[in-house]
């Protein structure tokens, strides 16, 4: 197939010609690299996509760059209507990165041709009557899984993201009517239009790698445990039906030709719904790690899932792979390794204009058929518990956040089922009581599977989830008569049921901690939570259970659940309006609290929280002191006194990393 060169038109527009020519210098390594950390990249969520939308084929397409030079010539016309006055082409892109680590490269692209490129793709795309507006598209620089807490890997991979962008009031009144209509769906469905992951450039040999994924008939996908039980199915987005590639029929593989990387033990076909098996997976900071190619497209796989993107880009400097993600196949088609100092026909500048063209497009034919797929359908995968009554104050929730403990303690085995967005566990993330022998199969009567149906957001020790413990179902074997010997142990169970079934109606609070260094404040929050119970304070959550994955490497904790923030009752003028009766309750639990020896260390209002019966709490003590002074605890009430007359005192400085790390005794 041959193409001709729309980069070779001669004429008056100088600057889109070196654009279009571009080829971007060596990234060269200056001095040593950090030393790297055998770190395995994924984060824990990154195992719990819903299957239908787990990656299931990797496969190689060459002619990708081709194909997207078309695009270009599809476009030469409106190219012309392109000033080069408005193209913002730097001279820092045609200079030698200053550095060969993700961050530096990061810096390199952003300072570059990216202003030019998105420039002229939003011109095209958005308002091509309108060249001399704005751009909508901007690539914005985040922390990999900034939401789900950074985790710093082998090659230091971080993520850039391809957003639309608001634009200035006076620059999106003069879009017109069709043009501001079309923006502002796109920012209600698709804000994030692609993931690029960045690698440092010793992350080659991981990128040639890639090329072996295709010679493998399913996508190796890790999981957390072996389960076979019932797994929900979701439809997955709609991908465009005119796309400026060519992509091979595929057709997604059956839920039993899943490949896992480690085989599972036969089963007794009664046990297929019950039995979770443990499978080990490497530890976040394991020596004998060795940086694995699908680990990092799993990674990136999750996370183009997550904001729906059509496009993966994967860079390490001086080479990239270009993915595109067929939602329907459930494949990823890569682009081969690109030496992009060297590409010709098309060059790196042509290949990233025609490619962000081609993007912008994508997301524009996408919206109706998102928005006719997004009709009618559920927000989330799992339906918010009902709570079995309406409490009155006089209830004692102490009692029943004990009874709930109590219960979670006799299992030796948490099976935590993600339901949320686009998760819905396959298999379940196991947690353990710490220090504990572990069995390589639990059965139902020794796991206890709890569902966490809502994302609450994430802290400085990580995610925190609102959960429930699933009721016990009753199995074939309970529904006929008892035999006079398996009467006792009948009415014992079904106690046992009833239990279960009237603990599933109260939500708690589910907070994991991803890495070792978080686990160490994690486990400091549970230590003060139990020596304020030990002294009787009230008006904290109650400590349900604390656990730990397969590895020790992720930690998790259950408190019952307190309420919501207060930092969500904000006015505008970040005041919040307290009753008389919560404000003498904050005062006296604060001083309960100082009574007891600790010095909470960040009183603000997303730690203060408010049920729907006007009781309150103080919550998150991971950064909390056993060692406070009369002092410390006279300006600790003095703040909490500033807050509750409505002065706002969340963004003061409470707490720097040296002194956080004095006040946490060592382990």
């Amino acid at each position: 197939m041959s193409h001709s060169n729309p980069t070779s038109r001669k004429g008056p527009h100088r600057l889109r010609q070196k654009l279009f020519e571009y080829n971007p210098p060596s990234v060269e390594r200056k001095g040593s690299l950090p030393a790297p950390k055998p770190t395995a990249p994924l984060h824990f969520l990154d195992r719990h996509l819903s299957e239908s939308l787990m990656l299931k084929h990797v496969k190689i397409l060459p002619s990708l760059p081709v194909e997207l030079l078309a695009v270009l010539e599809s476009v030469s016309e409106e190219l012309d209507t392109v000033n080069d006055a408005e193209l913002l082409i730097t001279s820092a892109g045609y200079t030698p990165a200053e550095g060969a680590d993700a961050r530096s490269i990061i810096d390199y692209r952003m300072d570059g041709i990216e202003c030019a490129v998105t420039q002229l793709a939003s011109s095209l795309v958005f308002h091509s009557s309108q060249p001399e507006l704005m751009s909508l598209l901007q690539w914005l620089h985040a922390l990999a899984h900034t939401e789900f807490g950074p985790i710093v890997e082998e090659y230091a991979s971080q993520n850039l993201v391809l957003h639309v962008v608001d634009p200035p009031p006076d620059e999106l009144q003069a879009l017109g009517r069709k043009n501001k209509d079309t923006f502002k769906r796109l920012r209600k469905h698709t804000q994030q239009l692609t993931s690029c992951m960045v690698f440092c450039t010793d992350a080659l040999p991981v990128m040639e790698d890639m090329e072996r994924l295709d010679t493998i008939d399913v996508f190796p996908w890790r999981l957390d445990s072996d389960y076979c039980g019932d797994s929900r199915e979701r439809s997955p987005p709609p991908d465009a039906s005119e796309v400026p590639w060519t992509l091979p029929q595929m057709t997604g593989p059956r839920r039993s030709q899943r490949v896992r990387h480690q085989k599972a033990p036969e089963r007794v076909s009664d046990q297929r719904d019950n039995h979770i098996g443990v499978l080990e997976r490497p530890e976040q900071t394991d020596p004998h790690y060795k940086p694995a190619c699908e680990d990092y497209i799993q990674k990136a796989w999750v996370h183009a899932v997550r904001i729906d993107a059509t496009a993966v880009i994967f860079d390490c400097g001086n080479f990239l792979r270009i993915g595109i993600r067929h939602r329907k196949s459930q494949t990823l088609f890569l682009s081969g390794l690109i030496d992009i100092r060297t590409c010709k026909d098309p060059s790196y500048g042509s290949l990233w204009t025609a490619l962000h063209i081609a993007i912008a497009s994508d997301a524009v034919k996408r919206l109706p058929l998102l928005e006719n797929a997004l009709l009618g359908k559920r927000k989330s995968t799992y339906d918010e518990p009902q709570r079995a009554r309406k409490r009155s104050k006089t209830d004692k929730s102490s009692s029943s956040d004990d009874a709930m403990a109590a219960y979670m303690d006799t299992f030796p085995a948490l099976a935590v089922f993600f339901r949320f967005d686009n998760f819905d566990s396959p298999a379940p993330l196991l947690l353990f009581r710490p220090d504990s022998d572990r069995k390589e199969r639990y059965g139902p009567k020794e796991s206890l599977k709890i569902i966490a149906y809502k994302r609450l957001g994430s802290g400085s020790v990580g995610d925190v989830y609102r959960a429930v413990i699933e009721p016990e179902r009753s199995s074939s074997d309970t529904k006929g008569s008892l035999t006079k010997a398996g009467r006792s142990k009948g009415k014992a169970g079904s106690v046992a049921k009833d239990a279960s079934e009237e603990l599933a109606q109260r939500p708690f609070i589910l907070k994991f901690a991803p890495t070792n260094a978080r686990a160490r404040r994690l486990e400091h929050e549970v230590g003060v939570y139990r020596h304020l119970r030990d002294a009787g304070v009230s008006g904290i959550p109650s400590l349900l259970s604390y656990r730990e994955g397969v590895n020790a490497d992720l930690r998790a904790l259950m408190l019952s659940d307190a309420g919501r923030p207060l930092g969500y009752r904000m006015d505008r003028d970040k005041k919040v309006n307290l009753s008389a009766e919560a404000r003498v309750n904050f005062k006296s639990i604060l001083t309960a609290i100082h009574g007891a020896g600790i010095l909470h260390r960040d009183v603000r209002s997303w730690n203060m929280m408010e049920d729907d019966l006007g009781q309150v709490r103080f919550t998150d003590f991971d950064r909390s002191s056993f060692r406070g002074t009369t002092e410390d605890y006279r300006t600790e009430q003095e703040r909490l006194d500033r807050f509750i007359e409505g002065e706002f005192v969340d963004k003061d400085d409470i707490i720097g990393a040296d002194d956080l790390r004095r006040h946490i005794a060592p382990k």
